[in-house]
């Protein structure tokens, strides 16, 4: 699908809703299972100006985040193609395709300002609700404007067009009321973008997703493993899963978010005789969203063993594992 852009490509283009109307519930848009093969990376911001707190009254957002991020392990299995599916029945307001899914760099973003959203499309539902599913895959879209959708259609396919530095589904639900200036809605509880957490909401709100879903605690992805050192550039691209010649070391690149200060990141390898070979522990000094950790394991001897490794990453807080994520490689 060619590049295409409806002169004025935002929300608040339905007919606004008057404040007594109910607000649609809305599936979870992205083909898959959380924490499994997909991870709500960022919540909405919910805290009024500078400061960040997501729904839960946690810090798993970054100020002025108006949607939901639902990101994927790394660009091999964007390629593969996750689906993104329409969250609610609705008519295609306004969409745009053609860009590029690449990794956004300081001058690219520069660049690319007023297309932050990458390949984009917008949905118009009941009552002047209306969704966004940004950053979607390249020629992936599947609907065009004026195109009527139904629940769990599928519109496209995640991707990583636009600003973003790894490949995510930005989801966003807004309202426009008569009136009023049109307000973001957050799907977990029905609050509005900036106006409190948990612990500030109303009576009335309630969650606008269809099934329940459970906050999520710290994120871990599967780790990455390579033959040669892991680059920022390489954070989210896929890694080869079979090594033709014995690697002298094996890298591992544990990558997560929200974790937090003093955690540790567990590091270990397994062997073909499915015995522990390696293992190392990296003690986690400052709080960021996205979390990177690495540790190298130099072959032994005799080499690396051939046949299947398992690499395994655990984040450990106190004494409480909080989870762990493996990668299977083989050695021939």
């Amino acid at each position: 699908m060619k590049l295409l852009i409806f002169a004025g490509l935002a929300f608040g283009l339905a007919a606004p809703a008057s404040p007594q109307s109910e607000p649609p519930k809305f599936m979870f848009p992205v083909d898959c299972t959380l924490g499994e093969n997909c991870w709500i990376a960022r919540y909405m911001d919910r805290a009024p100006g500078q400061a960040k707190t997501d729904y839960n009254c946690k810090a798993q957002t970054e100020d002025k985040h108006n949607g939901t991020d639902i990101a994927l392990a790394d660009t091999g299995v964007m390629a593969a193609g996750v689906a993104v599916r329409a969250a609610a029945a609705g008519r295609v307001l306004a969409l745009r395709d053609g860009m590029p899914d690449v990794t956004v760099t300081a001058e690219r973003a520069k660049l690319i300002q007023k297309q932050g959203c990458g390949n984009v499309l917008i949905v118009g539902h009941t009552n002047g609700w209306q969704t966004r599913y940004c950053h979607l895959k390249n020629d992936s879209l599947l609907v065009k404007r004026g195109d009527v959708v139904s629940p769990g259609q599928i519109i496209g396919q995640v991707g990583l067009s636009g600003i973003t530095e790894y490949p995510h589904l930005h989801f966003m639900v807004q309202r426009a009321e008569k009136g009023k200036p049109a307000q973001h809605y957050d799907p977990f509880d029905g609050g509005v973008f900036e106006s409190g957490c948990k612990a500030e909401k109303t009576p009335e709100q309630k969650p606008l997703w269809i099934e329940p879903i459970k906050y999520a605690g710290p994120i871990i992805i599967p780790p990455l493993v390579s033959d040669v050192q892991i680059t920022r550039q390489m954070l989210w691209q896929a890694q080869p899963s079979k090594f033709s010649t014995k690697p002298l070391t094996l890298f591992i690149q544990a990558r997560g978010f929200h974790t937090l200060p003093n955690d540790i990141w567990r590091f270990s390898l397994v062997g073909p005789d499915g015995e522990l070979q390696f293992t190392h522990d990296v003690k986690q000094t400052r709080q960021r969203q996205l979390v990177e950790a690495n540790a190298n394991f130099k072959s032994p001897r005799r080499g690396f063993a051939s046949g299947p490794w398992q690499a395994v990453v655990e984040l450990i807080r106190g004494d409480i594992s909080m989870g762990k994520q493996t990668t299977n490689v083989i050695v021939e």
